[in-house]
């Protein structure tokens, strides 16, 4: 296998891949390798190309390969892939196309119109890895958190809640952390661990009823994706060359080092200057617009964690000062769906999702105001919570 690369736009990570085994994970990043670049082309793939390139080892009949291929195109429709459109739910399969010849033992495959987006459109917003690093690793969970962490390649740097990350991973809902612990995290490190240099930290919170301490989330840091290794990358890369893989980075200014007397240092200020309190758009107001997944390229900490992408209709009609409780739909609202009912999440979290107000005086930030759930933080005009800037601010 040459240094195949597979490329998709990052929404495609918001979205978990239920009851995907490994050999189906494998298959699915193939085929995003194989319509990389292609619009709404058909494709053809050769049964004995897709077995070379997923490192296929059982020997499977055609029969039962062709039951593996089948099932992957099965389990996305399963998923109900959905966004809204002009205030219209749409839920339609990734793929137009998808036929196997068993005569010739060929498929053909390509994209539908309203999904060209995922893998061609990398102005921005893409995730991007080798497709043989990808095949090798054993575990779903580790292929699963691979995926996320190339998203965040530059960075080195995610962070997650409980709840996301039992979504994004399809952790069963009976896992506790001790599970989670066992059959999630250690293989991870275990695969991952070593060569990316990963850590994995807990973070811990208090629960409602006893006040005990219980994980809230994690944060993974991981070695960010080196100047080394991108070249080498694009020189392989169809067509991609004009796509610049990472920004140049700025040299650094020279630290300034402040000399302070010994007399000045002794100086305490008992009672501090009063200030006049602020207005949140005099805080924030001369930052630049975000849009989903963008950070500020003059300034690193102006960016958002992207959350799940259907949180995105509950905030994104409110004015300021509203709350996602106070959109009309129940679909609008914070909700879960439980065995086909929906479930309004208002008494657990009602006080949160309210749009704040330019005008008035900018609110008091918590720790994970990155957390759409977890504080009022949502901003003015954009449809996300606070960048870490503000904090600064």
């Amino acid at each position: 296998m040459g240094n195949e690369i597979v490329k998709y736009n990052n929404d495609f990570n918001n979205q978990a891949l239920r009851n995907f085994s490994s050999e189906e994970l494998n298959l699915l990043v193939t085929f995003f390798h194989k319509l990389k670049e292609k619009g709404t082309d058909v494709i053809e793939y050769s049964f004995y190309e897709l077995k070379k390139l997923i490192m296929l080892e059982k020997n499977m009949t055609v029969k039962e390969f062709t039951n593996t291929i089948m099932n992957v195109n099965k389990k996305l429709l399963s998923l109900n892939y959905t966004y809204r459109e002009n205030n219209t739910i749409v839920q339609m399969a990734i793929f137009k196309t998808f036929k196997i010849n068993l005569d010739e033992q060929i498929l053909m495959i390509s994209l539908n119109e309203d999904f060209r987006f995922l893998l061609n459109d990398f102005n921005k917003e893409w995730t991007r890895f080798e497709l043989e690093e990808f095949v090798n690793l054993k575990s779903s969970y580790v292929k699963e958190f691979y995926r996320r962490m190339k998203q965040f390649r530059k960075t080195g740097f995610w962070r997650c809640s409980i709840d996301e990350f039992r979504y994004l991973m399809d952790i069963p809902e009976n896992y506790k952390i001790t599970n989670i612990d066992t059959r999630v995290l250690k293989p991870i490190m275990r695969e991952l661990g070593e060569k990316y240099n990963l850590k994995i930290e807990k973070k811990y919170g208090f629960s409602g009823g006893r006040g005990r301490s219980r994980v809230t989330g994690f944060e993974f840091k991981f070695s960010t994706e080196k100047k080394v290794d991108i070249v080498a990358v694009t020189e392989k890369e169809d067509n991609n060359n004009s796509i610049p893989l990472s920004k140049p980075r700025k040299p650094k200014k020279k630290e300034e080092t402040r000399v302070v007397s010994e007399r000045k240092s002794r100086i305490i200020e008992a009672v501090p200057k009063q200030e006049k309190e602020k207005t949140l758009r005099e805080i924030i107001g001369n930052m630049p617009s975000l849009r989903w997944g963008e950070y500020d390229k003059n300034d690193f900490y102006h960016n958002f964690r992207v959350y799940p992408k259907h949180m995105r209709e509950w905030i994104k009609e409110i004015n300021e000062g509203e709350s996602a409780f106070d959109n009309k739909e129940d679909l609008k609202k914070p909700h879960r769906i439980i065995n086909g009912e929906i479930i309004i999440n208002q008494s657990k979290n009602g006080d949160k999702y309210r749009r704040q107000i330019f005008d008035k005086v900018a609110p008091c930030i918590h720790t994970r105001n990155d957390q759409m759930a977890s504080q009022n933080t949502v901003h003015p005009i954009d449809n996300r919570v606070f960048s870490i800037m503000p904090n600064y601010s």
